[in-house]
């Protein structure tokens, strides 16, 4: 039953992602801590004056852009530079090239051209915008998968698999180094961690295993 239910929800896509079982278990639980705090906090924190200054210069900057990409070419260059070095089966190569190469799209991102300048339902003006956060969550993903030199889940990476013909060679998982969260940031496009919290407050934890098929 529970495997039939799995297949169901992740259309037998087994790489062990869970991602929509994640989005209806701690999307339910986070709404209903949202709902929670909402109703004992009644007023808001200040904010500070130049709180939309961020938000009003993303708008600007394309509003007076002259000349650039056009923002899909772009996005189609992240997707495929994301599905040829993040997709499914990964090397430590293909990762490292890919870093390099979403850090060049980067550049292009701030050099997009808004030819459709006009305010009222502007597709176009909302597709820059996305570009901007597509870039962000690839470059995300791809360097934090690059540092991570292990397989985990859905994070296989060939290098690190063990060989078929030494069947007691090291494990993939590496939990003595990589059993943590890792934490980018944009500024610097760096790395932190944090650690995995073993103990719950009230069930027992699942301890961690290999996958193995």
């Amino acid at each position: 039953m529970g495997e039939c239910s799995c297949v169901s929800v992740h259309g037998a896509n087994r790489l062990g992602t869970n991602s929509l079982l994640d989005l209806l278990v701690f999307g339910k639980a986070a709404g209903n801590h949202i709902v929670e705090f909402a109703s004992r906090t009644k007023s808001h924190k200040p904010l500070p004056a130049d709180a939309a200054d961020r938000s009003l210069e993303r708008l600007n900057r394309l509003d007076n852009t002259t000349s650039g990409e056009y923002s899909q070419n772009v996005a189609n260059d992240i997707r495929a530079s994301m599905q040829k070095h993040a997709g499914v089966f990964r090397t430590q190569a293909s990762m490292d090239e890919g870093v390099r190469k979403i850090a060049e799209i980067r550049q292009r991102v701030g050099s997009i051209e808004l030819k459709d300048k006009s305010r009222v339902f502007n597709t176009a003006r909302i597709e820059a915008l996305e570009v901007e956060n597509l870039i962000e969550a690839a470059q995300a993903t791809i360097v934090s998968a690059a540092a991570r030199k292990e397989c985990r889940g859905a994070h296989t990476v060939n290098d690190y698999e063990r060989p078929a013909s030494d069947p007691v060679a090291p494990l993939g998982r590496d939990d003595a180094n990589w059993m943590k969260h890792s934490l980018w940031y944009s500024q610097g496009s760096r790395l932190a961690y944090k650690p995995v919290k073993l103990k719950p407050l009230s069930v027992e934890s699942v301890p961690p295993k290999v996958r193995t098929f």
